[in-house]
C-alpha cells in the first residue's frame, strides 16, 4: 500500500490560517525582545524636545516627519509598538497578521439596536499599533473626503483654511499618485504617499457596464464633484506591495540628526504646570517609568481612541466622569464626546452563472499567483480581501453631491474559506457565514460590504477606571438615531444594489447575477427579501468600516462641543495639540 499523501491544496489551507499568525506573532515577540536587549539598556535621551510627538500612526508619523523638516528644531516620537510586520506589506495576509503586539483590541460594549448575530453584541474595533499605526493593516483604499465634508468643517470651526479649496492643496502635495485616473487634473506626483490601481479585477468591467446602466457611471471619487457612481480601487501602494506611512514619512527621515523615534513608549499622562502649559510627558517603556520634557508644544496623535484617553487620564475631560474614577480634574470639556463611525453590514453573494468573473481561492490561489505578485505585484495577492471596486450612492436623505451609501465591492466567489473568513471579520456567533455559504461553495460570485457615509447616530468614549492600561469604554451607539434615518439609508442602499445586480443586462443578463435565497441565519422569520428581512441582516450582521472619529472634536471657542480650536489647540491649554480623525466634527463620506 502506498504511503497516505494530502493534496497540496489541503496542506496550503490548513497551514495558511495557522503558520502566518505565527510567524507574526514571533517576529513582534522577538522585536520587543530585541529592543529590551539592544536597544533600551544603551538609551540615550535628552531632557528636552522642542516638540514631543504622541502616536506614530497615520498622523503622527507625518506630523513629526514634517516637523523635523525644520533642522532648527528638535522632534521626538513617541510609539507603544514597533516597527511595522514584513508581512504587513503583503495585501492578502491582513487578515492573518492581528496580534496584541501590533493591534490593540479594542471592542464596543454590548449593542442594543444592532449586532444581534455578533459575538456579546460587541464588535471588534481594532487599531494599528507600531509604527504607521492603522496603516499597517487597512485595505488601503484611497479616498479623499467629499468636498462639502471640508466645507462644513470649515463652517463649524469658523476658519476657511479647512474648506475643500484649501485642503486640496495638502492633499495634492501628499500625492505620488499613477492611479486608475492618473492625468485627469486632480491628481499629482511627487509627494511622499504612493497611489496605485487595483492590480487584480475579475468581472469588474461587468459591474461598471451595469453600473452605468442604472446611472452610476464610473467616475474619479476624488475629485470636486463626487455624485453616485462605481469607480475601480486606488489603492496606497508600490508594485503591489502596501505602502503605509511607515514607508511615505518614517523610513525616509528617521535617520535625521534632529528626529528622534522612540519605540514600545506608551504614554499614560500629559504634565502641566500652574498656566496650563503641557510641559511633559510621562511614559511607560518596557514597564520603566519615564519623563521628558517639551519646550515648544506637544501633539497628540494616538488616534479617535487614544488620544481622548489620553487627555482624560491627564486631567482633561467631563469633570463627573473623571470624579468618579479618582483622577483630578484639570479641565471640564466634552472629551469622548461625538463619537461618530461608517457602520457596514453585509450583501449577497450575488450568484453568478459564468466562469472566472470573480475570485476563488482554491482555484485562483496558486503557484502561478505567488510567481505573478514576485514578478509584479498583480494578482489576488495585491489586494486586501480581493476588493475590486468601490461605489457611492446618494439615498432619499441627501442629496447627488453628498453620497451617504458606500459600498466595498469584493469579486469573490464562495471558496472554502470565505465563511470562515468573514466569521472571523464581523465576530458572529454560532458561525453564520460558514452556515450560510455553505451550499453555494464553489460557485462564481459577488458580495459587498456596504456602509454608512453620513451617519447621524453618535456614540461616546469613556474611561473604564484610571489604569493606562485598561482599554476604554467605547459606545458607537449604531441606529440610535431617533428618526431612524440611518437604518432607513441603508435599507434604500440595498434596494439599489439589487437592481444593480439583477435588473441589468450586464450582470442580471450576461452574468445571471441573482441573489443567494437563502436566509442569513437568525432572519429566517421574515419573508426574504422583504423591507423586515433587511433590516434584520443590518442589525444581525453589523461591522464597522474602521473608521471612528470625532472623540476630540474641533469647533469655535465658545461652543460646548468644541475640545480643540481650528489651529487643534486643546481649549484653555498652551503647549498641546490634538492631531489626528478624534478632530473631525463630523466624519468624512
Amino acid at each position: 500500500m502506498g504511503r497516505f499523501q494530502l493534496p497540496p491544496r489541503l496542506i496550503a489551507k490548513l497551514l495558511v490560517p495557522t503558520a502566518i499568525p505565527m510567524l507574526v506573532a514571533s517576529f513582534a515577540m522577538w522585536m520587543q525582545f530585541a529592543d529590551v536587549f539592544y536597544n533600551f539598556p544603551f538609551q540615550k535621551l535628552d531632557k528636552s524636545y522642542d516638540f514631543i510627538v504622541v502616536g506614530a500612526g497615520s498622523a503622527g508619523s507625518a506630523i513629526a516627519a514634517r516637523l523635523s523638516e525644520d533642522p532648527s528644531v528638535s522632534v521626538l516620537l513617541l510609539e507603544s509598538g514597533g516597527d511595522p510586520n514584513p508581512f504587513s506589506y503583503i495585501p492578502a495576509a491582513v487578515p492573518y497578521i492581528a496580534h496584541e503586539l501590533t493591534e490593540f483590541p479594542y471592542t464596543t460594549v454590548p449593542q442594543v439596536n444592532s449586532a444581534f448575530g455578533i459575538i456579546n453584541q460587541s464588535i471588534p474595533w481594532p487599531r494599528g499599533r507600531g509604527l504607521g499605526g492603522s496603516s499597517n493593516g487597512n485595505f488601503m483604499i484611497y479616498n479623499r473626503g467629499n468636498p462639502r465634508d471640508y466645507n462644513r468643517w470649515a463652517q463649524i470651526s469658523g476658519d476657511n483654511r479647512w474648506s475643500w479649496e484649501n485642503v486640496l492643496k495638502f492633499f495634492l502635495k501628499m500625492e505620488d499618485y499613477y492611479g486608475y485616473w492618473d492625468g485627469n487634473g486632480f491628481h499629482s506626483k511627487g509627494g511622499p504617499v504612493r497611489i496605485e490601481p487595483v492590480r487584480y479585477t475579475p468581472g469588474m468591467d461587468y459591474v461598471l457596464a451595469a453600473g452605468e446602466e442604472i446611472g452610476l457611471p464610473s467616475r474619479d471619487a476624488n475629485t470636486v464633484v463626487q455624485t453616485p457612481g462605481i469607480s475601480p480601487m486606488d489603492f496606497n501602494q508600490k508594485r503591489g506591495y502596501r505602502f503605509s506611512t511607515y514607508r511615505a514619512y518614517i523610513l525616509p527621515n528617521e535617520k535625521r540628526p534632529n528626529f528622534r523615534i522612540l519605540r514600545y513608549s506608551q504614554v499614560v499622562k500629559i504634565n502641566f504646570d500652574d498656566e496650563f502649559r503641557a510641559i511633559r510627558v510621562t511614559f511607560l517603556r518596557h514597564e520603566a517609568r519615564q519623563y521628558v520634557e517639551a519646550s515648544k508644544e506637544i501633539i497628540i496623535s494616538a488616534g479617535t481612541i487614544g488620544s481622548p484617553q489620553l487627555l482624560m487620564l491627564s486631567g482633561i475631560g467631563p469633570k463627573e466622569h473623571l470624579q468618579e474614577l479618582g483622577i483630578k480634574p484639570l479641565l471640564n470639556l466634552p472629551v469622548g464626546d461625538g463619537l461618530q463611525d461608517h457602520v457596514t453590514t453585509y450583501v449577497g453573494p450575488f450568484l453568478l452563472n459564468k466562469k472566472r468573473v470573480s475570485y476563488i481561492q482554491e482555484r485562483d490561489m496558486n503557484l502561478g499567483a505567488v510567481m505573478n505578485y514576485i514578478k509584479d505585484g498583480s494578482g489576488p495577492i495585491s489586494t486586501p480581501m480581493q476588493a475590486t471596486l468601490f461605489g457611492l450612492v446618494s439615498t432619499s436623505f441627501t442629496d447627488p453631491s453628498w453620497s451617504d451609501i458606500f459600498w466595498s465591492m469584493q469579486n469573490v466567489g464562495v471558496h472554502g474559506a470565505l465563511g470562515d473568513s468573514l466569521d472571523v471579520l464581523f465576530s458572529t456567533k454560532g458561525k453564520i457565514f460558514r452556515r450560510y455559504l455553505k451550499p453555494h461553495l464553489g460557485q462564481e460570485g459577488h458580495y459587498i460590504i456596504q456602509s454608512l457615509g453620513l451617519p447621524k447616530s453618535v456614540g461616546n468614549l469613556r474611561l473604564s477606571d484610571a489604569n493606562p492600561n485598561s482599554l476604554p469604554i467605547i459606545d458607537p451607539k449604531y441606529y440610535s438615531d431617533p428618526k431612524g434615518q440611518d437604518i432607513n439609508a441603508m435599507l434604500e442602499g440595498i434596494q439599489v444594489l439589487l437592481r444593480l445586480y439583477e435588473n441589468t443586462t450586464s450582470l442580471g443578463g450576461e452574468l445571471g447575477a441573482h441573489l443567494s435565497p437563502r436566509h442569513i441565519p437568525g432572519c429566517e422569520q421574515h419573508l426574504h427579501r422583504s423591507r423586515g428581512y433587511w433590516e434584520c441582516v443590518i442589525r444581525t450582521v453589523t461591522g464597522t468600516l474602521y473608521h471612528p472619529s470625532s472623540t476630540c472634536a474641533m469647533g469655535k471657542r465658545g461652543d460646548p462641543k468644541t475640545v480643540v480650536d481650528s489651529q487643534l489647540r486643546v481649549i484653555r491649554t498652551k503647549g498641546l495639540r490634538v492631531a489626528d480623525s478624534s478632530i473631525m466634527p463630523m466624519v468624512v463620506k
